[in-house]
């Protein structure tokens, strides 16, 4: 239901109202409290969302005068306007239900698996559950997501299949969108703090790991690279800045070319070494990106910066690595140890670089460290909880989290990129895992040695994307599934496929569909660029508009305080003129008194009427929709 309409570019905080209108309308508590309406957001719509919150709409009923607050409660002082919020929930409940029915079927038709609406709902939340604002103290629990036990991998890599075979279901696609949007606005909504956070993030430098920097480079697979430049783009939109440690270009590039030497060869693993299988790239192909790394990415506007060095001027800002180096081997179980080493270094070099401040919020923060590796983000979120450069806002978060916060403040800026996320995501969480390949690998050289499987086979196995593809969708990456038994059967399965050529045309359909489905995507992603485009070149007009108009005030009002201080006779020829000046400010100052406006926020509010009246006439003109229901919501 927090799925409304978010092209309007209106204040995301306006989506709770309804509900907390519904509570006061047909359940208010005793006493009105934020804490009070927070419990019966809890209870009736399943939101638990922070008092602080709900406070900041009480105190807009409030200045409406639908509200009045005695003694720390508040008070309904008129009548408030009829709620009622079942039509909306029918309507939610339609789609939500949609989607269960859907995967239940999925789970049984793909991977044999029975699947309740309880067991169905859960895998869905528990697939939602990963996006989250982890690490930051000011979005408090860090999700609006029901509390469930605790999720299996399954259930994510079950979700994962189920969304991308939604791509040729375009319906059923913009259902599960919906869900996606609406966790997303609802994780705004857990920031106690919204009318603290500005909506650039000017002064900020953003620096990327290793992980990320490879999907840049787009060898983590197409969507991955889309996703990953959505966000890049968005963020510097917003006047924030990309960067990377040289530290981190060293190891980049070592993992590059260390995945060159085996892509030739069957013990060869790893994401680089599949997906550049998988896309055709040889030897010579990822030796040479290695070798344009940093020209590559500096095309995107994303440069280096030299590592901070351990000079005496950099040892008070420093932390223990030793201490460091404990907390992350209780999170993370390190293969290499020099990526631990790695990414002591990179959070050692934001400490550093936030030097004596105390940032209260992403926006003050000047440096963080982004990584898609939540256990370092929390890792590093523990540790920084005991120094007051990283208490409120830790030195690292994940790279969903600066989506998330980039993408609430101008959803209509990049509406594609909660799309390109989720996608993404479903395509490595359909991935096998190390441990789950390797058991694959040993059960298959069993069977090789048996003569149940023929070496070509056996090879098919190590080296097809599509065989990987089918093995892991068919048992959800379950080690337990592959029993001597249950392997061989999935392996006969599979090579009766190869032997039939089925498995061939599936491809030649597969190609066919995704190429159809590219071209609907590519269509799609055009509409995207054009509201995009519309609402930034908007903004850009009407920001300047205001600071002409908010220049022309402040210059008005000096004028009539240069005027009111000079002795100027009667019959002077400025006369007429001061009386204007003087008429007009006192004008102003009526206005402000009557409907709170003064000097210094009418530039703002001038900025937020006038963008939404531009969008909506431009979006107009080229015969996009505008949602008119909510234009009173954008002039608030």
């Amino acid at each position: 239901m927090l799925n409304v309409s978010i092209n309007t570019g209106g204040d995301y905080l306006e989506y709770l109202r309804p509900y907390i209108l519904d509570v006061l309308v047909n359940d208010p508590p005793e006493l009105i409290t934020d804490a009070s309406v927070a419990e019966k957001l809890l209870a009736r719509c399943g939101l638990k969302i922070p008092s602080r919150t709900v406070q900041i709409i009480l105190q807009r009923l409030a200045k409406e005068r639908l509200l009045v607050k005695e003694s720390g409660v508040f008070v309904v002082s008129s009548e408030l306007p009829p709620s009622d919020l079942s039509a909306a929930r029918a309507n939610a409940s339609r789609h939500i239900t949609l989607i269960v029915n859907e995967l239940i079927g999925f789970a049984h038709s793909n991977s044999n698996r029975i699947l309740s609406e309880e067991s169905a709902t859960e895998s869905l939340v528990y697939f939602l559950s990963q996006f989250s604002i982890p690490c930051l103290k000011s979005y408090l629990r860090g999700t609006t997501l029901p509390e469930i036990r605790s999720g299996a991998d399954w259930q994510i890599s079950l979700v994962g299949h189920f969304v991308t075979a939604l791509q040729a279901q375009p319906n059923l696609l913009d259902s599960f969108m919906m869900l996606m949007h609406g966790h997303m606005l609802a994780n705004a909504l857990l920031c106690p703090d919204l009318d603290s956070v500005t909506d650039s993030y000017a002064g900020v430098v953003f620096y990327f790991d290793t992980p990320l920097l490879i999907r840049l480079l787009g060898l983590d697979g197409e969507r991955e690279e889309q996703a990953i430049k959505e966000i890049v783009a968005l963020v510097q939109r917003l006047e924030g800045q990309v960067r990377y440690f040289s530290h981190t270009y060293d190891e980049l590039t070592t993992a590059i070319k260390i995945s060159a030497d085996f892509i030739d060869s069957y013990k060869g693993r790893g994401t680089i070494v599949g997906e550049a299988k998988k896309s055709g790239k040889q030897k010579s192909d990822l030796i040479m990106i290695a070798s344009r790394a940093a020209e590559l990415l500096e095309l995107q506007d994303i440069k280096v910066v030299s590592t901070p060095s351990y000079g005496k001027e950099n040892h008070k800002f420093e932390i223990s690595e030793e201490a460091f180096s404990a907390v992350l081997c209780e999170e993370i179980e390190y293969n290499n140890p020099r990526a631990k080493d790695y990414d002591i270094r990179s959070v050692r070099s934001i400490y550093v670089l936030r030097r004596d401040t105390s940032p209260v919020s992403v926006e003050k923060a000047k440096a963080v460290l982004v990584t898609s590796n939540s256990s370092l983000s929390k890792a590093a979120y523990e540790y920084g909880k005991s120094f007051q450069t990283s208490r409120e806002v830790s030195t690292v978060i994940t790279d969903f989290s600066l989506a998330n916060t980039a993408w609430l403040k101008a959803p209509q800026g990049a509406p594609a990129l909660p799309k390109k996320e989720i996608l993404a995501f479903a395509y490595a969480a359909a991935r096998p895992t190390k441990d789950f390949w390797d058991k694959v690998l040993i059960e298959a050289e069993k069977l090789e040695s048996s003569g149940k499987i023929t070496p070509r086979e056996h090879q098919l196995i190590r080296s097809s994307y599509s065989v990987q593809t089918e093995l892991t969708r068919l048992t959800l990456g379950v080690e337990a599934a592959l029993t001597d038994e249950g392997i061989t059967a999935t392996l006969a399965r599979i090579s009766d496929e190869i032997r039939k050529e089925e498995l061939v045309q599936k491809n030649i359909v597969n190609e066919k569909l995704e190429q159809a489905n590219s071209k609907l995507e590519m269509l799609t992603g055009n509409l995207d660029l054009v509201r995009q485009t519309i609402y930034w070149s908007s903004k850009s007009r009407a920001s300047l508009e205001g600071s002409i108009l908010s220049l022309s005030i402040w210059t008005g009002q000096a004028l009539v305080a240069i005027f009111g201080c000079l002795n100027l006779k009667d019959d002077t020829s400025l006369g007429w003129l001061i009386i204007c000046l003087a008429a007009i400010s006192g004008g102003l100052r009526v206005a402000g008194t009557h409907w709170d406006i003064k000097p210094v926020n009418i530039k703002p509010r001038y900025i937020n009427w006038r963008l939404s009246k531009l969008y909506e006439r431009r979006l107009t003109n080229v015969g996009l929709p505008f949602d008119v229901a909510h234009e009173e919501t954008i002039r608030k």
